[in-house]
């Protein structure tokens, strides 16, 4: 029996041993189970970290790219303001030759003006010295000559002579109506 009882034993031992050889894998399986799903986590974390980072890097991208066109825009806007500026400020010297050349009209048109109001101040003054120089002349040839008493007054004379015509007048409207 001994035999029979070391078997038994042995066998129970080795059972006994199976058994915890089974619970210590079935302990690592769920162990090794566990350390996956925690793997799988962990990767798809990951997974989804790098995706983030992608995003984050591509907006980035666009977001670098916006800046330099922005800075691109910046700086033609920049050159057109100054060629607008220089061309503004040839239009200001423009403006002021204008002015200027308006300052210094106005001034030829006031001196032109007042010149003009000299001479027809000169004219009236003249005009009515004329006026009366031609009255004082009309009422000399309105008045008869001493001379035209002596002038031969036959109209062929008169004819031949205007100047008697011109002279004395009153001879040539009786010659008129005797003719």
């Amino acid at each position: 029996m001994e035999r029979k009882t070391c078997s038994s034993l042995i066998l129970c031992l080795l059972i006994f041993v199976i058994m915890g050889l089974v619970g210590y894998i079935h302990f690592k399986k769920e162990l090794v189970s566990k350390l996956t799903n925690y793997v799988e986590f962990s990767e798809a974390e990951v997974r989804e970290k790098n995706l983030d980072i992608n995003d984050y890097g591509l907006t980035a991208e666009h977001a670098q790219k916006e800046f330099d066109n922005v800075d691109k825009e910046v700086k033609e806007l920049q050159d057109e303001v100054g060629k607008l500026n220089s061309a503004k400020e040839e239009k200001d010297k423009e403006v002021k030759a204008c002015k200027d050349s308006v300052a210094v009209l106005s001034n030829d048109v006031a001196a032109v003006e007042k010149e003009k109001s000299d001479i027809e101040g000169n004219f009236g003054g003249e005009k009515t010295k004329w006026s009366e120089e031609v009255n004082g002349l009309k009422q000399k040839l309105q008045n008869q000559s001493p001379v035209c008493a002596f002038v031969n007054t036959t109209a062929e004379v008169l004819k031949e002579e205007s100047t008697i015509r011109d002279l004395c007048p009153q001879i040539q409207i009786a010659v008129q109506v005797k003719v």
